[in-house]
């Protein structure tokens, strides 16, 4: 049984057809204006994921076409002023908050616009440069300088910030592959939420590698062309999508997609003789962590945790044949 709010907000949801399907562009926008409206929402807050808030596995076993979906979104928000992160369900079908609160404790992923402007604030610090000068680099705008989250390797003083530190290349030409050049001994550590330069670390210079490491057409000699490769499927594919579901063989699965996961997995089942048989209700990568192994005191930081510190699905690029 729907109420009279969330049937008066059906038409909204009308893109959907399954509970699972993820959130629209429309219907993030709805939620943000949903929390703003109920006053959730401060001049420093930022947004850090809108995603679908998923439905119990009872809902979406009982669930059968053309009935009217119920949505709701899952937001997380960040007042970097007060420290807070909090999390928020809003119903876009009842156009109403359904829960909002500070989750004590928690730190969010580290978004794009945290990133680029870290980068902006160490090029421009002062000690930062004076560290690029004494390996021989005087230009800032030549260096890229990213943000990783610091793990255990905060120091006791930094209890409670946001921090992350930073790992930095330098490139000789402005498109130069950055890679090449790792700027050794040198990071800043940078608290997020205050968007300040904690402390500038030198641990002597490491000479820069003198190779461009360059690899692209213009500046690589090919090796002798390969025979050529052809693929075809003169018949089709063997597989069929229909909005978020997919159907292969006698498998049957639905997509979805998260900021923090990236690709989800939902209702893989099998059709086994005349019932399709339940197999996962749900599959995604919880966490995806790179330790890198060297005890060295530059390296030893370097540990990202993919997932809860950057979130694969904010990170996906599109793929483009060619």
């Amino acid at each position: 049984m729907t109420t009279q709010a969330e049937q008066s907000g059906a038409g909204r949801a009308a893109a959907a057809r399954h509970p699972l399907d993820p959130l629209s562009a429309e219907e993030i926008r709805q939620a943000v204006t949903i929390l703003r409206g109920d006053g959730w929402v401060r001049a420093a807050t930022r947004f850090v994921s809108v995603t679908l808030h998923e439905p119990p596995k009872s809902e979406v076993a009982a669930f059968v076409p053309g009935q009217i979906v119920r949505r709701e979104a899952f937001v997380v928000m960040l007042d970097p002023r007060e420290h807070v992160t909090c999390e928020a369900v809003v119903s876009i079908t009842a156009e109403s908050v359904l829960s909002c609160g500070p989750v004590p404790g928690a730190r969010t992923p580290i978004t794009l616009g945290e990133y680029a402007a870290c980068q902006d604030l160490v090029r421009a610090d002062h000690d930062f440069r004076g560290g690029l000068r004494r390996r021989g680099i005087d230009d800032p705008g030549l260096v890229l300088v990213e943000a990783w989250g610091i793990g255990g390797f905060a120091r006791d003083e930094d209890e409670g910030r946001r921090l992350v530190w930073t790992l930095c290349f330098y490139r000789a030409e402005p498109h130069d592959n950055p890679y090449a050049k790792p700027i050794g001994g040198l990071h800043a550590v940078v608290d997020l939420d205050d968007m300040a330069v904690v402390r500038v670390e030198d641990l002597g210079v490491v000479p820069l590698p003198p190779d461009p490491g360059n690899y692209t057409a213009d500046t690589i000699t090919p090796r002798d062309p390969v025979k050529p490769l052809e693929i075809r499927q003169p018949e089709g594919v063997s597989f069929e999508v229909d909005g978020w579901s997919v159907r292969w063989q006698k498998w049957r699965l639905r997509l979805g997609f998260t900021a923090r996961e990236g690709l989800v997995l939902h209702t893989i089942g099998y059709q086994d003789g005349g019932r399709l048989r339940p197999v996962v209700h749900r599959a995604s990568i919880a966490e995806l962590v790179v330790p890198y192994g060297d005890p060295r005191p530059f390296q030893a930081y370097r540990n990202a945790f993919d997932m809860g510190e950057y979130g694969i699905g904010i990170m996906t690029n599109w793929l483009e044949l060619g």
